[in-house]
């Protein structure tokens, strides 16, 4: 749309645009505006510059609406960059905790609203920037507590991994031979430190709980013989293997193979030595096996 201006003085018409004609209709209405609170408003020349200086920016952004889109998309830019953020978060915390995708969603619906409508209005600008504002504090602050969580959750979840409560092997294991019994090699009586789980040769012998390979040898007593390092001073040992499937050093998971069962070493027959130390000192394995 473009309006025309004629006069005798001008040898050619003057086309404006739709454009020219509101930036001059906003800067009358700013003269106006101005000369107004000169006139009108009784006080000091400081406050009225006030008044003015507050006046000319509001008038101006209708001059170009396109930098406060701009603004808005940015702001929102932000606010989906921290929501895939929390979504990565909770995918993280899901797999700690053992849960499916579909299974969080499904435990945790969307909060319900609704109500009849009462004086409703319009957001302004102001009110939408406030808004938007308050939304972005609410998600970082969402997000120190979701990284708190998962820090947690990681901690409980190595020390689960580090308990070693998993039988080793798929079988029994003698219920009195931890503590003391009558040495089937001397006849005396001598403190066995370990639990016997009596299995054929190759049965595979399982990691009881996670941990650092500190040991994989032959030993005169022990046979063939793996030590796993759980932290925290406890440890596993794992004796009379016919094969042994790690090497000292490897970083071994809760319930990974790590030898099968033989009679190697000072054994009458074949069967897993299974013992559970702390600091060094021999534990009864059943307390642990039974948890």
């Amino acid at each position: 749309m473009n309006i025309i201006f004629v006069s005798n003085n001008m040898a050619k018409p003057k086309v404006l645009s739709l454009r020219q004609v509101i930036i001059a209709l906003v800067l009358l209405i700013v003269a106006i505006v101005m000369l107004t609170v000169a006139i009108i408003l009784p006080q000091s020349k400081h406050k009225h510059q006030g008044v003015v200086q507050s006046l000319i920016p509001s008038a101006l952004n209708l001059l170009n609406p396109q930098e406060h889109i701009d603004a808005l998309a940015i702001q929102l830019g932000e606010i989906q960059a921290r929501v895939m953020r929390l979504d990565a978060l909770s995918d993280r915390l899901s797999t700690v905790a053992g849960i499916k995708d579909k299974e969080t969603e499904q435990a945790v619906p969307p909060p319900g609203q609704g109500g009849p409508e009462k004086d409703g209005y319009g957001l302004t600008e102001e009110e939408l920037q406030q808004k938007i504002s308050e939304l972005m504090l609410e998600l970082d602050s969402k997000s120190e507590r979701l990284n708190k969580l998962e820090t947690a959750l990681v901690h409980q979840s190595m020390q689960r991994n580090a308990i070693p409560n998993m039988h080793p092997v798929d079988g029994a294991y003698n219920s009195s031979s931890y503590g003391w019994r009558v040495d089937p090699f001397s006849g005396k009586m001598a403190f066995h430190e370990g639990l016997d789980f009596t299995s054929d040769i190759g049965t595979p012998i399982y990691a009881a709980a996670g941990g650092i390979v500190i040991s994989a040898e032959q030993t005169p007593d022990y046979g063939k013989i793996v030590k796993i390092d759980h932290g925290a001073g406890l440890e596993t040992r794992y004796a009379h293997a016919s094969q042994l499937l790690v090497k000292a050093g490897d970083r071994v998971e809760k319930g990974q193979l790590i030898a099968k069962v033989g009679s190697t070493g000072r054994s009458t027959g074949a069967h897993l030595h299974f013992e559970v130390r702390l600091n060094g000192a021999p534990l009864d394995p059943r307390k642990y096996l039974k948890s």
